[in-house]
């Protein structure tokens, strides 16, 4: 994209539709979506909005799993609703797929999104200990690869460390050939490649992942910093999120709470 006038007039309305996010000035639906530039690439975010629209407090900044590793991608709109709901947050949500982008540029532009997100958000006077990043399955793998973002708080739902498993790394009772062959094929274009949970840069860590998730042993040794707390969701599998009954619900959202 050439800079020039035209370019600087749509910054500045991008600009200002980030205010909107957080202050809008008519009635907004549960869902609404925006694009905002980042080093010159128009980049889609979705924002769910809790029940009040006033008065925004805190705000999660949400990276999806891929819909072949988990069909989070057609469900990961209900998933940000009810974190909305259920955490009185505003969510928003980065849209990145794109098949014309490879692995490395994806990461970026999600960081560059985050970043000028965040930035945005502190000039709204939203707190820094209150903006919080979340991401799921090998979303968490894009958030881990990013060291240099400056959130303080970090919620990693089943996280997905490696681009390539074998069942030397599952636990033997509970392998899902599946599963295995989703997450390598996302990453078949990546070589061997794994990311540890360290604090980068951040207070608090939460990892939740289910107690029968086949990744749950790799997930646990991947884990290096005493910031990080683990939780094991009993009875819970890979992509819990997208289907939990009232019980887990409450156990999930009491624990998130707790932590934001």
């Amino acid at each position: 994209m050439i800079n020039n006038e035209f370019d600087s007039e749509i910054k500045y309305k991008l600009f200002r539709t980030v205010n909107e996010i957080l202050h809008p000035t008519i009635s907004k639906k549960n869902i609404s979506d925006y694009k905002i530039i980042v080093d010159e690439n128009i980049l889609p975010v979705r924002v769910f909005y809790p029940k009040q629209v006033t008065n925004i407090k805190k705000v999660i900044l949400y990276v999806h799993g891929d819909g072949e590793v988990t069909n989070c991608l057609g469900e990961y709109s209900n998933i940000c609703k009810n974190f909305a709901v259920k955490t009185n947050s505003l969510i928003i949500a980065i849209e990145y797929d794109d098949i014309k982008d490879s692995y490395k540029e994806i990461v970026n532009k999600v960081r560059n999104t985050i970043n000028y997100l965040y930035d945005k958000l502190l000039v709204n006077n939203i707190l820094e200990e209150d903006i919080i990043l979340m991401s799921d399955s090998t979303g968490s793998h894009i958030t881990s690869l990013i060291k240099d973002v400056p959130i303080r708080k970090r919620i990693l739902f089943y996280p997905v460390l490696k681009t390539n498993y074998t069942k030397k790394d599952m636990k033997n009772e509970d392998f899902n050939i599946g599963l295995i062959e989703k997450i390598n094929k996302y990453f078949k274009d990546l070589s061997d490649e794994e990311v540890e949970i360290d604090d980068n840069n951040s207070d608090k860590i939460l990892v939740l992942v289910g107690n029968v998730d086949m990744l749950i042993d790799d997930v646990k040794k991947m884990v290096k910093s005493d910031k990080v707390n683990c939780v094991d969701i009993p009875f819970s599998a890979h992509g819990f999120l997208k289907d939990m009954d009232k019980e887990l619900s409450s156990e999930v959202f009491a624990i998130v709470n707790k932590f934001i």
